[in-house]
């Protein structure tokens, strides 16, 4: 009778916090959105067996893609109305949503609470966060070995906090200047509530509770010695979180350490880990290049996620006012330091070249709930940690710890991963010729080019002096970078650390320049939780002086209706080809 009981509540368990998803989807079809977002009392009052906590975590993550709304953010993308400055004529292309407009423009958003928004972020978030705490509350009353679980939820929590903080709050300065920016609520509690008692705390207070959090959960893991799939929080995932938290908080040798657990310190051992970039290239059939990039069970994918995404859509030609084109191609897959043309390890898709294109890798797959009128939701998957990226984390903190050799060898690596074709510029027994040299000589800043733009490292923390021989290779790392994250949203990340400054031309609007020290570089907090009384990100607005009401919809047509069956999606991808420069 008592397994019987055990049974039962896992089932339960299971199917509650599986509601809890399917109740946050965005209903695309129908244009509606479902009200249901937050993990409610309940799961606290039941009794659980230890062997079903495992089940429970693997619901504890968060369905939402923080990379749309970064991404859309950063000099990844342009807008594709804007005037042509010889002939002044101009797309008349519409956004998925007013979102994007918003978005673009680093304006808050209030036009959608759906997938993608800020507040879609923000419960998604804070719902795993919950789920953690709800887990580590049972575990603390229970006995037994919990160690792998309790690791696992602590991970989970330093984890989706990690996100928020990079969404919603300024760049990591340092251990004086992050007590004056604004952080965010760090849950610990098992019930989500927000009211105008509600404490941020400061980035500093969310930085060391996220170590915290990190460094313990990681110690359990360790220690429990237990396999989880890409799909969870596992040991490799784990240290290469830990690599990124270090590089974001410029602790370079922890950055290197957690980097090496990962990859070890063998070449050959670390090139097998990486991204086959073989297979996506394969120029008729996206599907099998997406199903590439996302294959669970392949080495360089450390954590994946399932989401409710409809970023995908954006590359459809009736949507695509925002694109991966013009300059934030030129200056990404274009050229570098040892490839010219088209980066080789990279296909760019394309259903209509004027508009640009994407990677294959922000893609989907389609849920059904109707099979009958092809009906259902549009799922993305995100790479939250890779081999490549933990691998480029290593390089950067490399050239900080002065192994510039060393640096050199692993950007070295990374290209020889995506080098298809022996495109890249190689040496007589096959190898990719990569040195300082040719480092230092393409990473010069040069008029006309935007590989070596102005770093206000400085103006971010005093203490963080770049060198004149760690320059080139500091701007080779963002510019890898920069490619290896297309579409994830991790270039916003880079622009806010480095304070590099940019600039978005938005139909016929004014340039609106986000200068290093501009406060939209945090993007505002979702307007049902400033209504609700939490302080809202402060706007003082350096950069530019274009008025923010300016009526951007005005300027071109609304965002259309979705389709409302799969016809339209097989259309366009019938319609898509493959295009180099």
């Amino acid at each position: 009778m008592r397994r019987l009981t055990i049974l039962t509540t896992l089932v339960f368990v299971c199917i509650f916090l599986s509601a809890q998803l399917r109740q946050t989807r965005m209903c695309i079809w129908n244009n509606g959105t479902c009200d249901k977002v937050w993990v409610e009392s309940g799961i606290d009052s039941i009794t659980f067996a230890e062997e079903s906590m495992d089940d429970v975590l693997k619901y504890a993550y968060t369905s939402a893609n923080n990379g749309v709304i970064c991404e859309y953010s950063s000099d990844n993308v342009i807008d594709n109305n804007v005037p042509d400055p010889k002939t002044g004529q101009a797309n008349d292309v519409a956004p998925l949503h007013e979102m994007y407009n918003e978005i673009f423009a680093w304006l808050p958003v209030t036009s959608s609470d759906g997938n993608d928004s800020p507040a879609y972020i923000w419960k998604q978030n804070y719902r795993a966060i919950v789920a953690a705490n709800q887990v580590l509350k049972l575990l603390n009353e229970m006995s037994g070995n919990t160690d792998a679980e309790k690791g696992e939820a602590l991970l989970i929590r330093a984890y989706h906090h990690f996100l928020l903080v990079n969404v919603f709050c300024h760049a990591w300065k340092n251990n004086y200047d992050s007590r004056s920016d604004m952080g965010i609520p760090y849950l610990y509690d098992t019930k989500y509530t927000i009211n105008s008692s509600t404490q941020r705390g400061s980035v500093y207070d969310t930085y060391n509770a996220i170590q915290s959090d990190l460094e313990e959960g990681l110690n359990l893991l360790s220690k429990s010695n237990t396999y989880l799939p890409s799909s969870r929080m596992n040991i490799k995932a784990a240290h290469a979180f830990a690599a990124r938290f270090y590089l974001y908080k410029r602790e370079w040798a922890k950055v290197v350490e957690h980097a090496d657990n990962v990859l070890t310190t063998n070449d050959q051992t670390t090139l097998a880990m990486l991204f086959d970039a073989q297979t996506q290239r394969d120029q008729s059939n996206i599907e099998l290049a997406f199903s590439h990039y996302i294959n669970p069970n392949a080495p360089w994918n450390l954590l994946i996620h399932n989401t409710y995404s409809t970023s995908p859509y954006a590359h459809f030609p009736d949507y695509g006012r925002y694109q991966y084109n013009g300059d934030a191609q030129n200056y990404t897959t274009y050229t570098g330091p040892c490839w010219t043309s088209q980066f080789p390890g990279i296909n760019i898709w394309s259903a209509y070249r004027m508009l640009g294109g994407f990677c294959a890798k922000d893609y989907y797959w389609f849920e059904y709930t109707d099979t009958v009128n092809g009906h259902g939701y549009v799922r993305g998957v995100t790479r939250a940690f890779t081999t490549n990226e933990t691998l480029l984390c290593r390089a950067e903190a490399k050239v900080y710890l002065n192994d510039l050799d060393g640096a050199v060898n692993d950007f070295r690596l990374w290209c020889q991963g995506y080098n298809v074709g022996g495109r890249m510029t190689m040496t007589s027994d096959g190898q990719v010729y990569l040195t300082k040299e040719t480092i230092t000589a393409f990473y010069q800043p040069k008029e006309g080019t935007k590989y070596a733009p102005a770093l206000h490292n400085q103006d971010i923390a005093a203490e963080w002096v770049i060198s004149a021989e760690q320059m080139p290779l500091v701007h080779c790392a963002l510019h890898f970078r920069r490619i290896e994250t297309l579409h994830d949203g991790l270039r916003w990340h880079d622009l806010k650390r480095y304070g590099i400054e940019i600039e978005h031309v938005q139909g016929k609007d004014p340039a609106r320049i986000l200068v290093w020290n501009d406060d939209r570089r945090a993007i505002q907090l979702p307007q049902e939780i400033i209504k609700q009384g939490l302080t809202p990100n402060p706007r003082i607005i350096l950069g530019d002086n274009v008025d923010s009401t300016t009526p951007l919809l005005m300027q071109s047509k609304q965002a259309k209706t979705m389709p409302q069956s799969i016809d339209a999606i097989q259309e366009w991808i019938h319609n898509l080809n493959f295009t180099t420069k």
